[in-house]
Protein backbone atom coordinates (compact mmCIF):
# COMPACT_ATOMS: atom_id res chain seq x y z
CA UNK A 1 0.00 0.00 0.00
CA UNK A 2 1.39 3.17 -1.02
CA UNK A 3 1.67 6.39 1.38
CA UNK A 4 -1.13 8.15 -0.31
CA UNK A 5 -3.69 5.25 0.89
CA UNK A 6 -2.15 4.64 4.42
CA UNK A 7 -2.64 8.47 5.14
CA UNK A 8 -6.00 8.44 3.61
CA UNK A 9 -7.23 5.11 5.77
CA UNK A 10 -5.59 6.84 8.86
CA UNK A 11 -7.43 10.34 8.53
CA UNK A 12 -10.95 8.30 7.46
CA UNK A 13 -10.18 6.24 10.98
CA UNK A 14 -9.50 9.31 13.05
CA UNK A 15 -12.88 11.03 11.47
CA UNK A 16 -15.11 8.25 12.72
CA UNK A 17 -13.85 9.00 16.64
CA UNK A 18 -16.07 11.20 18.25
CA UNK A 19 -14.89 14.76 19.67
CA UNK A 20 -14.19 14.38 23.52
CA UNK A 21 -14.46 16.75 26.09
CA UNK A 22 -12.77 16.66 29.19
CA UNK A 23 -14.84 17.92 32.66
CA UNK A 24 -12.58 20.14 34.67
CA UNK A 25 -13.41 19.83 38.46
CA UNK A 26 -13.19 23.46 40.41
CA UNK A 27 -13.25 23.76 44.09
CA UNK A 28 -16.57 26.16 45.04
CA UNK A 29 -15.38 29.53 46.37
CA UNK A 30 -19.01 30.01 48.39
CA UNK A 31 -18.38 30.42 51.89
CA UNK A 32 -21.39 29.26 53.01
CA UNK A 33 -22.02 26.17 51.05
CA UNK A 34 -18.38 25.08 52.69
CA UNK A 35 -19.83 25.76 56.16
CA UNK A 36 -17.96 29.38 56.74
CA UNK A 37 -21.61 30.97 58.10
CA UNK A 38 -20.25 33.37 60.75
CA UNK A 39 -19.45 36.86 60.23
CA UNK A 40 -17.17 36.74 63.47
CA UNK A 41 -15.69 34.21 66.31
CA UNK A 42 -15.19 34.49 70.05
CA UNK A 43 -11.81 34.95 70.44
CA UNK A 44 -10.78 34.44 66.85
CA UNK A 45 -11.35 30.59 67.50
CA UNK A 46 -12.04 29.87 63.87
CA UNK A 47 -11.04 29.78 60.43
CA UNK A 48 -11.81 32.70 58.28
CA UNK A 49 -13.21 32.00 54.23
CA UNK A 50 -10.36 32.02 51.93
CA UNK A 51 -13.10 33.57 49.30
CA UNK A 52 -14.88 35.61 51.63
CA UNK A 53 -15.13 37.57 54.79
CA UNK A 54 -16.89 34.63 56.92
CA UNK A 55 -15.92 32.52 59.66
CA UNK A 56 -16.26 28.85 60.53
CA UNK A 57 -16.13 28.86 64.39
CA UNK A 58 -15.43 26.17 66.80
CA UNK A 59 -18.27 25.66 69.16
CA UNK A 60 -17.29 25.16 73.31
CA UNK A 61 -18.10 21.84 74.72
CA UNK A 62 -21.60 23.74 75.91
CA UNK A 63 -22.20 24.85 72.52
CA UNK A 64 -21.93 21.34 71.20
CA UNK A 65 -23.70 19.60 74.21
CA UNK A 66 -26.58 22.09 73.74
CA UNK A 67 -27.07 21.38 69.61
CA UNK A 68 -27.45 17.80 70.41
CA UNK A 69 -30.07 18.02 73.35
CA UNK A 70 -27.58 17.58 76.12
CA UNK A 71 -29.34 19.90 78.77
CA UNK A 72 -30.74 18.48 81.51
CA UNK A 73 -29.17 18.16 84.65
CA UNK A 74 -32.41 15.30 86.07
CA UNK A 75 -32.27 16.51 89.42
CA UNK A 76 -36.44 17.52 88.58
CA UNK A 77 -39.67 16.60 90.08
CA UNK A 78 -39.66 13.02 90.64
CA UNK A 79 -36.03 12.62 88.54
CA UNK A 80 -33.55 10.09 90.26
CA UNK A 81 -30.58 10.67 87.68
CA UNK A 82 -29.51 10.52 84.42
CA UNK A 83 -30.01 7.42 81.72
CA UNK A 84 -27.93 8.69 78.99
CA UNK A 85 -24.66 9.28 78.74
CA UNK A 86 -22.90 12.54 80.12
CA UNK A 87 -21.96 15.80 78.44
CA UNK A 88 -20.42 19.00 79.69
CA UNK A 89 -22.18 17.32 82.53
CA UNK A 90 -25.69 17.11 81.08
CA UNK A 91 -28.02 14.04 80.37
CA UNK A 92 -30.74 14.29 77.16
CA UNK A 93 -32.69 11.81 79.22
CA UNK A 94 -33.81 10.99 83.01
CA UNK A 95 -34.55 8.30 85.56
CA UNK A 96 -37.64 8.51 87.11
CA UNK A 97 -38.55 7.64 90.23
CA UNK A 98 -41.24 4.53 90.61
CA UNK A 99 -44.79 5.03 88.94
CA UNK A 100 -43.36 7.59 86.62
CA UNK A 101 -42.01 7.46 83.06
CA UNK A 102 -39.95 9.55 80.76
CA UNK A 103 -42.19 11.55 78.37
CA UNK A 104 -39.16 12.90 75.62
CA UNK A 105 -42.10 15.31 74.57
CA UNK A 106 -41.87 17.32 77.69
CA UNK A 107 -38.53 16.10 78.88
CA UNK A 108 -40.15 15.36 82.58
CA UNK A 109 -41.08 12.37 84.57
CA UNK A 110 -45.24 11.78 84.36
CA UNK A 111 -47.12 9.94 86.29
CA UNK A 112 -48.19 6.24 85.48
CA UNK A 113 -51.81 6.24 85.58
CA UNK A 114 -52.01 2.40 84.87
CA UNK A 115 -53.11 1.97 89.02
CA UNK A 116 -55.80 5.27 88.40
CA UNK A 117 -59.12 2.97 88.29
CA UNK A 118 -62.56 3.97 89.48
CA UNK A 119 -61.85 4.18 93.55
CA UNK A 120 -58.29 4.13 93.61
CA UNK A 121 -57.05 7.37 95.25
CA UNK A 122 -55.45 10.43 93.69
CA UNK A 123 -52.94 12.04 95.13
CA UNK A 124 -51.16 15.31 94.60
CA UNK A 125 -48.01 13.63 92.82
CA UNK A 126 -49.92 12.58 89.91
CA UNK A 127 -50.28 9.03 91.36
CA UNK A 128 -52.85 6.56 92.56
CA UNK A 129 -53.10 4.09 95.02
CA UNK A 130 -55.76 1.68 96.53
CA UNK A 131 -54.15 2.84 100.20
CA UNK A 132 -54.67 5.85 101.87
CA UNK A 133 -50.81 7.38 102.31
CA UNK A 134 -50.51 9.81 104.85
CA UNK A 135 -46.80 11.35 103.69
CA UNK A 136 -48.95 12.36 100.62
CA UNK A 137 -51.21 15.05 99.70
CA UNK A 138 -54.83 13.38 98.72
CA UNK A 139 -56.37 15.44 96.27
CA UNK A 140 -59.60 12.83 95.96
CA UNK A 141 -60.67 9.68 94.37
CA UNK A 142 -60.93 8.53 91.01
CA UNK A 143 -64.66 8.13 89.02
CA UNK A 144 -64.03 7.98 85.52
CA UNK A 145 -60.40 5.99 84.52
CA UNK A 146 -58.26 8.24 81.53
CA UNK A 147 -57.83 6.54 78.08
CA UNK A 148 -56.16 7.35 75.05
CA UNK A 149 -58.98 9.60 73.85
CA UNK A 150 -60.15 10.84 76.80
CA UNK A 151 -59.61 12.43 80.12
CA UNK A 152 -59.78 11.05 83.49
CA UNK A 153 -61.63 12.62 86.21
CA UNK A 154 -60.96 12.72 89.94
CA UNK A 155 -63.64 13.93 92.61
CA UNK A 156 -63.28 15.67 96.28
CA UNK A 157 -63.63 13.22 99.02
CA UNK A 158 -65.69 15.64 100.75
CA UNK A 159 -67.69 18.22 99.75
CA UNK A 160 -66.02 22.15 99.61
CA UNK A 161 -69.60 23.93 99.65
CA UNK A 162 -73.07 22.59 101.23
CA UNK A 163 -75.98 24.27 101.36
CA UNK A 164 -75.37 26.32 98.31
CA UNK A 165 -77.76 26.87 95.26
CA UNK A 166 -76.89 26.73 91.49
CA UNK A 167 -78.14 30.15 90.57
CA UNK A 168 -79.88 32.94 92.09
CA UNK A 169 -81.67 33.60 88.70
CA UNK A 170 -83.39 31.16 85.38
CA UNK A 171 -81.21 31.02 82.73
CA UNK A 172 -80.80 28.85 79.82
CA UNK A 173 -76.90 29.04 79.51
CA UNK A 174 -75.26 28.96 75.83
CA UNK A 175 -73.28 26.04 75.56
CA UNK A 176 -74.06 24.20 78.36
CA UNK A 177 -76.16 21.15 78.18
CA UNK A 178 -79.77 21.29 78.57
CA UNK A 179 -82.08 17.94 78.31
CA UNK A 180 -84.42 17.25 80.40
CA UNK A 181 -83.56 13.38 79.45
CA UNK A 182 -81.66 11.31 81.32
CA UNK A 183 -80.10 9.21 78.91
CA UNK A 184 -79.33 12.22 76.62
CA UNK A 185 -76.41 13.13 79.50
CA UNK A 186 -73.75 12.25 77.19
CA UNK A 187 -71.71 15.29 78.39
CA UNK A 188 -69.01 13.38 80.20
CA UNK A 189 -65.48 15.72 79.50
CA UNK A 190 -67.56 18.57 79.92
CA UNK A 191 -67.09 19.75 83.06
CA UNK A 192 -64.90 22.43 82.89
CA UNK A 193 -65.86 23.93 79.37
CA UNK A 194 -69.27 24.22 81.51
CA UNK A 195 -68.39 25.66 84.45
CA UNK A 196 -66.28 28.51 82.52
CA UNK A 197 -69.15 29.21 81.01
CA UNK A 198 -71.74 29.30 84.06
CA UNK A 199 -69.03 31.86 85.77
CA UNK A 200 -68.84 33.63 82.39
CA UNK A 201 -72.72 34.20 83.39
CA UNK A 202 -72.42 35.93 86.62
CA UNK A 203 -70.63 36.50 89.73
CA UNK A 204 -70.18 34.01 92.53
CA UNK A 205 -73.60 35.64 94.18
CA UNK A 206 -75.79 34.64 91.41
CA UNK A 207 -74.07 31.15 90.79
CA UNK A 208 -72.15 30.68 93.58
CA UNK A 209 -72.21 26.65 92.91
CA UNK A 210 -69.45 26.88 89.88
CA UNK A 211 -67.62 29.36 91.41
CA UNK A 212 -67.24 27.66 94.39
CA UNK A 213 -65.87 24.39 92.33
CA UNK A 214 -63.82 27.33 90.16
CA UNK A 215 -62.34 28.61 93.43
CA UNK A 216 -61.57 25.29 95.07
CA UNK A 217 -57.32 25.52 94.31
CA UNK A 218 -56.12 22.19 96.06
CA UNK A 219 -53.10 20.98 94.86
CA UNK A 220 -52.39 23.99 92.69
CA UNK A 221 -54.86 22.23 90.10
CA UNK A 222 -57.61 23.56 87.98
CA UNK A 223 -61.17 22.04 89.62
CA UNK A 224 -64.29 22.01 88.02
CA UNK A 225 -68.40 21.74 88.85
CA UNK A 226 -68.53 17.97 87.47
CA UNK A 227 -70.68 17.42 84.24
CA UNK A 228 -74.42 15.80 84.97
CA UNK A 229 -73.34 12.98 81.89
CA UNK A 230 -69.71 12.53 84.23
CA UNK A 231 -71.67 12.14 87.20
CA UNK A 232 -73.81 9.55 85.78
CA UNK A 233 -71.50 7.64 84.44
CA UNK A 234 -69.08 7.44 87.13
CA UNK A 235 -71.61 7.02 90.23
CA UNK A 236 -75.37 6.67 88.80
CA UNK A 237 -73.95 2.69 88.90
CA UNK A 238 -73.77 0.50 91.56
CA UNK A 239 -70.81 -1.06 91.39
CA UNK A 240 -69.00 2.63 91.07
CA UNK A 241 -71.25 3.97 94.01
CA UNK A 242 -69.62 1.26 96.05
CA UNK A 243 -65.94 1.76 95.15
CA UNK A 244 -66.31 5.66 95.72
CA UNK A 245 -67.35 4.84 99.40
CA UNK A 246 -65.15 2.21 99.92
CA UNK A 247 -62.25 4.46 99.02
CA UNK A 248 -63.99 6.74 101.77
CA UNK A 249 -63.96 4.27 104.06
CA UNK A 250 -60.23 3.59 103.71
CA UNK A 251 -59.45 7.32 104.05
CA UNK A 252 -61.73 7.56 107.44
CA UNK A 253 -59.59 4.46 108.85
CA UNK A 254 -56.28 6.01 108.49
CA UNK A 255 -56.82 9.50 109.23
CA UNK A 256 -60.52 9.74 110.63
CA UNK A 257 -63.92 10.03 109.85
CA UNK A 258 -63.27 13.70 109.85
CA UNK A 259 -61.09 13.44 106.70
CA UNK A 260 -63.66 12.24 104.26
CA UNK A 261 -67.30 12.14 103.97
CA UNK A 262 -69.54 8.94 102.61
CA UNK A 263 -71.64 9.92 99.52
CA UNK A 264 -75.20 10.89 101.37
CA UNK A 265 -73.80 11.54 104.46
CA UNK A 266 -73.15 15.54 104.53
CA UNK A 267 -77.27 15.74 105.55
CA UNK A 268 -78.22 13.35 108.29
CA UNK A 269 -78.07 11.04 105.10
CA UNK A 270 -78.86 12.71 102.20
CA UNK A 271 -77.12 14.57 99.66
CA UNK A 272 -77.31 16.23 96.20
CA UNK A 273 -74.19 16.50 94.69
CA UNK A 274 -74.67 19.62 91.95
CA UNK A 275 -73.63 19.18 88.33
CA UNK A 276 -72.83 22.03 85.62
CA UNK A 277 -75.82 20.38 83.35
CA UNK A 278 -78.78 22.22 83.02
CA UNK A 279 -82.27 20.46 82.78
CA UNK A 280 -84.63 23.59 82.15
CA UNK A 281 -83.89 27.29 82.40
CA UNK A 282 -84.99 26.48 86.27
CA UNK A 283 -83.87 23.63 87.20
CA UNK A 284 -80.10 21.55 87.23
CA UNK A 285 -79.28 18.36 86.93
CA UNK A 286 -77.41 16.45 90.30
CA UNK A 287 -76.52 13.19 91.44
CA UNK A 288 -78.84 12.23 94.91
CA UNK A 289 -77.35 9.90 97.49
CA UNK A 290 -78.04 8.38 100.96
CA UNK A 291 -76.35 6.33 103.28
CA UNK A 292 -79.50 3.68 103.16
CA UNK A 293 -77.45 2.77 99.23
CA UNK A 294 -79.70 4.10 97.19
CA UNK A 295 -78.70 7.05 94.61
CA UNK A 296 -80.36 8.40 90.69
CA UNK A 297 -79.47 11.23 88.61
CA UNK A 298 -82.90 13.52 89.18
CA UNK A 299 -83.08 17.70 89.07
CA UNK A 300 -83.90 20.51 91.39
CA UNK A 301 -85.04 23.90 91.33
CA UNK A 302 -81.32 26.19 90.40
CA UNK A 303 -82.45 28.50 93.35
CA UNK A 304 -82.45 25.48 95.58
CA UNK A 305 -79.83 24.87 98.54
CA UNK A 306 -81.46 22.26 101.44
CA UNK A 307 -79.30 18.81 101.02
CA UNK A 308 -76.98 20.62 97.66
CA UNK A 309 -73.43 20.46 97.91
CA UNK A 310 -70.50 20.65 95.23
CA UNK A 311 -67.79 18.27 95.59
CA UNK A 312 -65.43 19.71 92.28
CA UNK A 313 -63.61 17.16 89.83
CA UNK A 314 -60.17 17.98 88.18
CA UNK A 315 -58.91 16.05 84.91
CA UNK A 316 -56.24 13.89 84.84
Amino acid sequence: MNNTKLFLLIGTSLSLIPNLTFAQCVATQDCATLGYTETSCSGGSGVKCPFGNKWACFKSESEFCNEYGFTLSCIGTNQTGGASQTCNGKYNICKCATNFTWNTDTKSCEANTANCVIGALYYADGTCSNDYISSKKLLGIVIYEKSASQNGWVMTHKPVATDIAWSTEYVDISGVLTTSSESSLTDIQASCTNTDKITAQGNSSKYPAAWAAKNYKEGGKTWCLPSGGLLKNALDNSANFTKFNAAILEIQSKAGTSAATILGNVYYGYEHVWSSSEYSNNLAWEFTATTSGSFYMGNDFKTASSYDSVRPVLAF
